[in-house]
């Protein structure tokens, strides 16, 4: 079946390359048949032709997704960019874009297509905005890296492909590639990298590289490897082809071997027996120091998510007991790989789940099978925007070896020396304290913009102030051991816009996350509550005033906060004193309609003037007509009180390093 495959890719490079006016622009059944297969750089062969001729947003995405299967971030960026110009693109296209720029060193840019991804996708408006500070912790660590680390590209042991996860093997050492060899003509390639299959190769101390030779590096993919104490032993890691019934685009399943050396060559024996059924996979075998736990990465069910980390210990007879995941400590959501055990027996392992700094990062952790402490970021400059795997610590436990993708390397996947423990001036480690805030008007959820938002140092009364954005956020940076309210402009909103926060005691990275939910003073003033009026001598509610009345009532169940004035006045004629026995009665009746319709006595005040307020010049003893006495007896609403209320509605205090 695979020399079938090769000579179909083989078939199709030559219809591109050779004879490229036999390939239509809409020959999309091809590209999305090879897509499916998940030959990934085929299929792009064909969607950057099509996209040339015929462009679309669906072969933008497909283009963009290919680079992102074959981690290429660069081009992954660019075409996911372009994806997005597309109308009704799908938003899931920020989170990838996202994910590109934050591996390409893009914090910012990061960030904000994160956030742009979590308000269009609701149900992941948390992962987003934790995603998004993570930007800003990897941007910090990425500009403030270890002086006492020195990491060097191995020249001399990297081809132009991929070249990873070295293990110390005596005075030698093997790692996984799959580079080209120059003695071996039609060899057979890997689909979805457009290289050849992985294959274990023994690197000398000169870094002289050679394949191992034997059944070991036969079929499909071969390797990572682990290497018994005595060397005699290996377990590895071999992949195998979808069998004949597998579904279109289903993956082969990764196995674990025995392989022994027997006259120069290392033969591949039985199958370990986690993955007998081949239901799922198991790779990325590493070894306890005295070669009595087997750790290894797996996807079977029952994990916390993506692969896992699990480990089996071996029995006196020489099996496997059954395996065990190694808790929650290590393993997250997302991928959980690589494992690697130092000789004072601390853990390493890769992750894409952890707080990191871009793709994989290489973390540690003080303890074995599934007790653990908690895990801790190499940081840069071990680690990087890129992957970060595969770590091998010599004797000495400060150097050794790890694998990257980072640029200004030779090829895709890299080995790299590293040393750490340099004798420098240690820069301190910076501390950094955020907040992010959200303003959101109260009842819409709509966000406020230009809402003038002020921090107040309550140590020395210093005031910093921002607007919210177009999307109604704001963002403050705050120092250590320092008390702070953050408050909003009350000549703005009635709302109480005030809450506390503090840094003291807080000796880690931490973000603020806080939510304002605001009333506008503005859209109270602009409610327009007309007065009601009366007849001559009258106090009862006239049919006319009852829409206005109503529309009180609908102001004050809006505005729960509120409390209201009900000011009556007369007209001037009459005596003074029955004037006002007269206005005290038309508030109240005013009074009594708003109860009736369910306002809460507690919130009115019913007030007569008489006739002390006149809005014209129809006083005593002046001529007038009854349309000008008309507009003197009338009801005045009056807002006198707002209680204030607690508007920062959400605190989230998150401990980033």
């Amino acid at each position: 079946m695979a020399f079938k495959k090769f000579f179909r890719v083989l078939a199709l490079f030559l219809i591109i390359y050779l004879v490229p006016s036999v390939l239509f622009s809409d020959d999309i059944k091809e590209a999305d048949k090879l897509y499916k297969q998940l030959d990934y750089k085929y299929a792009l062969e064909i969607y950057e032709k099509i996209m040339k001729d015929n462009p679309s947003k669906e072969v933008a995405q497909k283009i963009a997704h290919c680079y992102r299967f074959i981690n290429n971030t660069e081009a992954a960026e660019a075409w996911y960019k372009k994806t997005l110009t597309y109308p009704e693109a799908n938003p899931d296209n920020y989170k990838f874009l996202a994910d590109a720029l934050k591996q390409n060193g893009k914090f910012d840019e990061a960030g904000t297509n994160y956030k742009i991804w979590g308000e269009k996708n609701t149900a992941y408006a948390s992962e987003a905005t934790k995603q998004a500070n993570i930007c800003m912790v990897a941007k910090t660590w990425t500009e403030n890296p270890d002086v006492g680390a020195l990491v060097q590209n191995e020249i001399g042991l990297n081809s132009e492909n991929s070249d990873f996860s070295p293990v110390k093997f005596g005075s030698d050492m093997l790692l996984i590639s799959d580079r080209w060899q120059k003695d071996k003509k039609g060899e057979e390639t890997y689909g979805w990298t457009g290289n050849p299959y992985l294959k274990i190769y023994s690197a000398n101390s000169s870094k002289q590289v050679s394949i191992l030779k034997g059944s070991i590096n036969k079929g499909f993919h071969s390797g990572p490897v682990a290497i018994y104490p005595s060397l005699d032993t290996l377990i590895f890691t071999r992949a195998v082809l979808p069998n004949k019934k597998a579904k279109v685009g289903e993956v082969g399943k990764q196995y674990l071997l025995m392989a022994v050396k027997k006259d120069g060559e290392w033969i591949a024996k039985d199958k370990l027996p986690f993955n007998s059924e081949g239901q799922f996979s198991v790779q990325h075998p590493a070894l306890s120091p005295d070669g009595k736990v087997l750790y290894f990465a797996s996807d079977m069910p029952g994990g916390l998510g993506g692969m896992d980390l699990y480990f089996s210990e071996k029995l006196p007879n020489g099996s496997w007991t059954q395996p065990q995941n190694c808790g929650s400590q290590i393993n997250t959501s997302q991928d959980d790989v690589f494992p690697s055990v130092r000789a004072d027996g601390k853990f390493y392992f890769a992750s894409k789940g952890h707080i990191g700094m871009g793709g994989l990062d290489i973390f540690s952790s003080v303890g074995e099978k599934n007790k653990f402490a908690e895990v801790e970021n190499l940081r840069a400059p071990l680690n990087s925007p890129k992957d970060d795997f595969g770590v091998m610590f010599n004797v000495d436990n400060k150097t050794g070896y790890l694998s990257s993708n980072r640029g200004g390397g030779v090829g895709l996947d890299d080995i790299y020396s590293f040393k750490t423990g340099i004798k420098a001036d240690p820069k301190p480690q910076e501390q950094l304290f955020v907040v992010n805030g959200l303003v959101l008007e109260k009842g819409t959820n709509l966000p406020i913009s230009g809402l003038e938002v002020l921090l107040i140092n309550k140590n020395t009364g210093a005031e910093t102030k921002v607007l919210s954005d177009k999307d109604g956020k704001f963002s403050f940076n705050l120092e250590k051991e320092t008390d702070y309210t953050v408050k909003g402009n009350p000549l703005q909103y009635f709302t109480s816009q005030s809450g506390e926060i503090s840094t003291k005691g807080s000796s880690q990275s931490t973000i603020y996350d806080i939510k304002f939910d605001l009333e506008r003073s503005k859209d109270v003033f602009t409610v327009k509550l007309n007065n009601i009026f009366y007849d001559f001598n009258k106090w009862n509610i006239r049919k006319d005033a009852y829409g206005d009345l109503n529309k009180v009532n609908a102001f004050m169940a809006n505005m729960s906060n509120v409390r209201m004035e009900l000011v009556a006045h007369t007209d001037a004629r009459g005596t003074a004193d029955y004037n006002q026995q007269l206005s005290e009665k038309r508030a109240n009746s005013a009074l009594d309609y708003l109860v009736k319709q369910g306002v809460s006595p507690d919130r009115l005040e019913a007030i007569g003037k008489g006739e002390s307020e006149l809005l014209n010049q129809c006083s005593d003893g002046v001529k007038c007509t009854e349309a000008q006495h008309q507009l003197n007896r009338r009801t005045e609403f009056k807002i006198v009180k707002v209680t204030p209320v607690m508007a920062m509605t959400k605190v989230q205090k998150k401990q980033l390093n």
